[in-house]
């Protein structure tokens, strides 16, 4: 039993590395390992309270960046579609979403004419309305808002603050949407732990690692690991819908 929590710990500690480092990615990767240490139905909430424990620990040592004119559309956003998608939380199938993220991901970061129709439409409404509405339902609903991050900003301590703190938002949803519905937390006390725990120590790790990055050189890494994770959204979807 505490190989479980070893192990859980060791991969919450790299995987909010990564996310303090380059505002995302750790969170994916959680939730591809999760299934090897939780049942099915206890993935998304267990998600939920370590990535906020991620996003709040790292909120904590950027607070000053936030680029506050968007956070309030994002909490906007984030309530309605709360309500829309909480709704229909045990009917809706979530088989095609990651494919339609990770492909509309691919198109906005590289086909600049169509990256350009695109940001006509696109908002912290309707970002936040995706981001916590999927995220009942897929967990990591891939990089959305660090995606319009990236391309409103262009300073990488804004990025990660505001990141966090939206993102963080979206994680205590999570947890306060699955609480109400029933699910109970303490049947995971240790795991939980031990991933929090974990999670706390990757954001100062990552704080650490990403002060001795240059600015520009973040941009070009976000834009390679937003690309990647895309990239491997979309075979991964794919290859399970054709199985």
């Amino acid at each position: 039993m505490f190989s479980n929590e070893l192990s859980l710990f060791l991969i919450a500690t790299f995987t909010s590395t990564l996310a303090g480092i380059c505002a995302m990615g750790g969170g994916m990767i959680l939730v591809l390992v999760l299934p090897f240490f939780v049942p099915v139905t206890a993935i998304i909430p267990i998600h939920g309270i370590t990535q906020f424990a991620s996003n709040s620990s790292r909120l904590a040592l950027c607070f000053s960046h936030v680029h506050w004119p968007f956070v309030g559309q994002f909490i906007v956003g984030a309530i309605v579609g709360t309500l829309l998608f909480s709704v229909f939380l045990v009917n809706i199938s979530s088989q095609f979403l990651p494919l339609f993220i990770s492909v509309y991901l691919l198109i906005t970061l590289w086909f600049k004419p169509i990256e350009i129709a695109f940001s006509r439409f696109e908002s912290f409404y309707i970002v936040g309305a995706i981001q916590a509405g999927l995220g009942l339902l897929v967990g990591a609903p891939g990089p959305i808002t660090v995606t319009l991050l990236y391309k409103k900003l262009t300073d990488k301590e804004q990025i990660i603050a505001t990141a966090s703190l939206l993102m963080g938002i979206t994680n205590l949803n999570k947890v306060l949407v699955y609480s109400v519905i029933g699910f109970q937390f303490f049947e995971y006390w240790q795991l939980i732990l031990a991933a929090v725990i974990g999670a706390t120590i990757g954001s100062i790790l990552g704080t650490y690692l990403r002060d001795k990055i240059p600015n520009q050189h973040f941009m070009n890494l976000l834009k390679l690991i937003l690309t990647g994770l895309a990239s491997y959204t979309t075979i991964v979807t794919i290859l399970k819908i054709s199985i």
